[in-house]
């Protein structure tokens, strides 16, 4: 069987769109994994519908609500438009830091997106505008400011203070969404300086306060936040990735979208894939990335500096033909192909793409080290490892081991716990204690700036490499 239908279900090279490479077999698809809800979590009832909103940089998800069952009607993602104006938060910092009109475009491409999403939630589940009487919103420290109508520009520097502080409410005419003007509209709390509402939500999403021993929180986007809990204290600081884990910065990255590269394996001596909805390949987005540079770490043909090696280069390696026709090396650098195209452009990655998933990965790691450190523990005393956002569902704990993003600890002690600032802004939505305990949760949580760390500089540096 080949692509039927732009359906990549079979062996490449028997349909001729794509040469040389296998289709892993998997017949589960993507799942996605968007709201856990804590066993312990009871709603308030109350007549009416309601509006959950987790504000990414990338992605910007709205989840529909029964307030009187507790129930969620319909999820809705789209991409976040002000992405035009850059990958990064930073990028869209600089662009509107000293101009309210450019400010001003930033905000309205957001209210334009969330406008969007409640617009096609209330058409598609048969509810008027003036059903939903309570909306939360739960996004990084940019996002809750642009959103909140307040210029970021302070995030852009040091020392990266906020300009508000506290859980802020508002009513929807004064955020501009089409809803009932007097419809309320809470604004989960920041913890610090790119520390958001967004990880608020995860911590009380995650039921971190009560967990015993030690537990890191990690969400893995644009910026990574890590938190640590430990003896009813709870710590956070934050690293700078960079986009490259959602595709961006990589030469042929992509969202996990269909026809998205979103796992490789090499399987003596072949490569293997699997795309998004089993499309025909066209890009590859962040797991795919991870797994390929941890395959391509285990044969031999990246070394432990990140190095793209040629066959020649390679003392004791044994390759496959087909894995040494995939080197290439020409005037940008070098090259592996993962997927050869007959009529179109080959997918490849590139020693670039590997260079700034070493930056990223090293980046989260240092911070990862670097917190554990200035609370005197070690990776050998972590009793859980939990995974937060979209990148985080997807993440194979193998590969991100591996190539050095997570600790080497026991992987059944690394879980994925899904889209965790959706989880907690829905948390917010149904239950006015949990309102109150993400204020206290944003409160309690003490903040440590990674820049003020003496050996910052020697731990990312020894976090580079694989």
């Amino acid at each position: 069987m080949g692509i039927e239908n732009n359906r990549c279900n079979g062996i490449c090279k028997n349909c001729g769109k794509c040469v040389g490479a296998n289709i892993l077999d998997d017949n589960q698809g993507r799942k996605t994994k968007i709201s856990l809800i804590p066993e312990d979590f009871v709603a308030d009832k109350m007549p009416g519908y309601g509006v959950s909103f987790d504000i990414g940089a990338t992605t910007i998800v709205g989840n529909l609500w029964d307030l009187e069952k507790g129930t969620s009607l319909q999820i809705i993602g789209k991409t976040n438009p002000q992405i035009i104006f850059g990958a990064d938060v930073i990028s869209r910092i600089n662009y509107c830091e000293d101009d309210s009109a450019k400010f001003e475009l930033l905000r309205d491409k957001l209210t334009d997106c969330l406008n969007e999403i409640i617009t096609e939630l209330l058409a598609n589940n048969k509810i008027e505008k003036q059903g939903i009487v309570k909306v939360t919103a739960a996004g990084n420290a940019t996002m809750s400011h642009i959103f909140a109508g307040i210029n970021p520009k302070p995030l852009a520097r040091s020392p990266f203070t906020l300009a508000y502080s506290g859980e802020k409410v508002f009513k929807a005419r004064e955020v501009s969404l089409n809803l009932n003007p007097e419809t309320k509209v809470i604004l989960l709390p920041n913890i610090a300086g790119h520390i958001g509402g967004d990880i608020t939500a995860g911590i009380l999403a995650t039921r971190m306060e009560e967990l015993k021993g030690t537990t890191l929180f990690i969400d893995i986007g644009t910026n990574g936040e890590i938190v640590l809990s430990k003896n009813d204290k709870i710590y956070a600081c934050s690293t700078a990735a960079g986009p490259a884990f959602e595709g961006a910065c990589i030469y042929q990255g992509m969202r996990a979208e269909a026809g998205a590269i979103e796992e490789i394996k090499i399987k003596n001596g072949t490569v293997c894939f699997k795309t998004v909805e089993h499309k025909e390949p066209v890009g590859i987005c962040g797991s795919g990335i991870i797994q390929i540079i941890g395959e391509l770490l285990k044969t031999g043909i990246i070394n432990k500096s990140g190095r793209l090696l040629l066959s020649a280069e390679m003392e004791g390696v044994q390759l496959s033909d087909d894995l040494k026709s995939r080197l290439r090396e020409n005037p940008s650098g070098r090259e592996f192909v993962i997927v050869s195209k007959k009529d179109k452009a080959d997918i490849i990655i590139t020693q670039k793409d590997i260079r700034e998933v070493q930056l990223a990965k090293g980046a989260i790691y240092s911070g990862i080290m670097l917190l554990l450190s200035e609370l005197n523990e070690e990776i050998k005393n972590i009793d859980r490892i939990i995974l937060g956002g979209a990148f985080g569902s997807y993440l194979n704990k193998v590969s991100a081991v591996e190539i050095g993003i997570l600790p080497d600890i026991d992987l059944d002690k690394i879980i994925s716990a899904g889209n965790t600032a959706g989880t907690g802004a829905s948390l917010v939505l149904l239950s006015e204690a949990e309102r109150k305990k993400a204020i206290h949760l944003a409160q309690k949580t003490e903040h440590i700036e990674l820049a003020d760390c003496s050996n910052f500089q020697e731990e990312f540096l020894k976090a580079m490499t694989f």
